[in-house]
């Protein structure tokens, strides 16, 4: 596919930074995994609005774009040690990263879920979280369940069975899960047992109903305190010892991702503005998107101060100070 066709057809589902901060990998709707240089990203960042003729200069194109197996899109990435792990239909999937020369290597290893063959149409891996301390991944899927497996032996160690509808994301923290679902609900988990230990249905809430844009949710962030989720309800915070509902944001659209920052709470989706709350619910930035939709965020503090933003577009929003974008990259590569 040509630049121009790839311009207005890519969507970035997934991002991940490397284990030591310097590299981006996004995953697209082509299969592909882009890899940029976080280090000559913010390393050219003055700091400013950069002007497109500044823009040019960047070093806004991948260095890598690696195709992946099936073509099929890439939901999902998280990055171990020396491994970037890619989400896949039915599969989880190794590719031997180097540093020294910033190049994805060959497949090393896959994991293949146990979802039965008649629903293998329904196994994609649509959300994966890392608990890097005690290495085990959380791959929420197609299929309805959350698998928990070890990157030791690369073992499905447990099942997590609860939802009645396919998975849009988890979060962790701790022993804590938490899960969101097409079916409306929010279910938390202790990582140490296969059953759920409480559920969030914020659709029931009035304050929090959008019929207009159903039930479904689709992103959740946890910390040990507190808890964010939504999609088709508005978004909102809730207290997780008392899974009391504390705030709700006006986010005008549907939701797909959110998280926490700064003592911040940040949230995008169908919107072309990124925003950012505090706890009140009060707006404290809104940061313009290049797409139509954010599908995905990669965000660090150290050992570099990185946003990047994206979604249903072939370009990536990268924010140095978190506040509004410096910089726009793009998967493709002009001629």
């Amino acid at each position: 596919m040509d630049a121009i066709a790839r311009r207005y057809y890519t969507t970035i589902h997934s991002q991940t930074l490397s284990t030591d901060g310097r590299f981006l990998f996004c995953g697209s709707n082509f299969g592909e995994i882009c890899v940029f240089s976080v280090e000559q990203i913010t390393a050219s960042s003055n700091g400013s609005e950069a002007t497109p003729l500044e823009v040019d200069k960047l070093p806004t194109t991948p260095m890598q774009i690696l195709p992946a197996e099936d073509r099929c899109p890439i939901y999902s990435l998280v990055f171990h040690n020396d491994f970037l792990i890619v989400g896949l239909d039915g599969e989880i999937c190794g590719f031997q990263w180097s540093s020294k020369s910033g190049t994805i290597g060959k497949k090393s290893w896959t994991v293949k879920l146990p979802a039965p063959p008649e629903r293998a149409d329904m196994s994609e891996v649509n959300y994966m979280w890392l608990s890097s301390g005690d290495d085990r991944l959380y791959a929420g899927c197609g299929d309805n369940v959350l698998y928990g497996v070890s990157l030791e032996d690369g073992k499905v160690f447990r099942e997590f069975h609860g939802h009645k509808d396919y998975i849009h994301c988890v979060s962790g923290c701790s022993n804590k899960l938490a899960t969101a679902a097409e079916d409306g609900l929010v279910l938390l988990w202790d990582s140490r047992q296969k059953n759920f230990c409480a559920k969030i249905e914020p659709h029931k809430k009035p304050a929090l109903q959008r019929s207009e844009f159903g039930r479904w949710q689709g992103t959740v962030a946890i910390t040990e305190d507190w808890l964010v989720c939504g999609g088709g309800p508005r978004f909102s915070l809730w207290h997780l010892r008392s899974l009391d509902c504390t705030a709700d944001f006006d986010f005008p659209e549907k939701l797909h991702v959110s998280g926490f920052v700064d003592d911040l709470i940040y949230a995008g989706g169908d919107s072309q503005k990124f925003y950012q709350y505090n706890f009140n619910g009060d707006v404290k930035a809104e940061i313009p998107t290049s797409g139509s939709s954010v599908y995905s965020v990669a965000l660090q503090t150290e050992p570099y101060r990185f946003l990047s933003i994206a979604g249903a577009s072939a370009q990536i929003d990268v924010c140095t100070n978190f506040s509004y974008r410096d910089i726009v990259l793009n998967t493709y590569v002009k001629h």
